[in-house]
């Protein structure tokens, strides 16, 4: 790749794409290797250039080869710069705006599900409050807020050796 001169294949796939030219097999696979090749300017910024011409094809099959063989390259080989702007420009495409809204709804149910096994455990923990203090009249203040803490297999257990707790100290055991 180092006897390939980058710089004049950069220029030569500029030209194309500002055309609107299509790019061949070859095309894609240079312009993925631009940043291997020589030329005047370090392999980051080949990379980088690379990057912004590649963004520079319409939305297509092509365009969408020549991020796909980028992101392989630029994930081994790629500085934290080149790979920054990599995610700018595969985040504008339609495939990052559907990897994004992907992303957003597993996000979004990943939360539900947590908030509902939140919401369970909270209300184990009060059923419990009420259960001793049903049992023992009251509890103390720091008792509750500490059982409020603990987790839920916890509470299970007291919940399950509620009947043969005979004093709400004994509590302090499961803290």
């Amino acid at each position: 790749m180092k006897n390939l001169n980058g710089d004049e294949k950069l220029e030569y796939l500029r030209e194309k794409i500002s055309k609107g030219k299509s790019l061949t097999s070859e095309d894609i696979l240079a312009l993925t290797l631009i940043p291997l090749m020589s030329g005047k300017e370090s392999s980051s910024d080949r990379s980088l250039k690379s990057i912004t011409l590649a963004e520079k094809i319409p939305e297509s099959n092509e365009k969408l080869q020549c991020l796909t063989l980028l992101y392989a390259l630029l994930d081994k080989f790629g500085d934290e710069k080149a790979k920054s702007k990599f995610k700018e420009v595969i985040s504008m495409t339609e495939i990052g705006k559907m990897i994004r809204d992907e992303a957003l709804k597993e996000g979004i149910q990943e939360g539900i599900k947590e908030g509902k096994k939140e919401g369970k455990a909270e209300g184990k923990s009060e059923m419990l409050i009420k259960l001793l203090i049903k049992k023992f009249k009251s509890v103390p203040e720091e008792y509750k807020e500490r059982i409020r803490k603990l987790p839920e297999e916890t509470i299970d257990v007291i919940a399950t050796d509620i009947f043969e707790i005979d004093k709400a100290e004994e509590i302090e055991k499961y803290f």
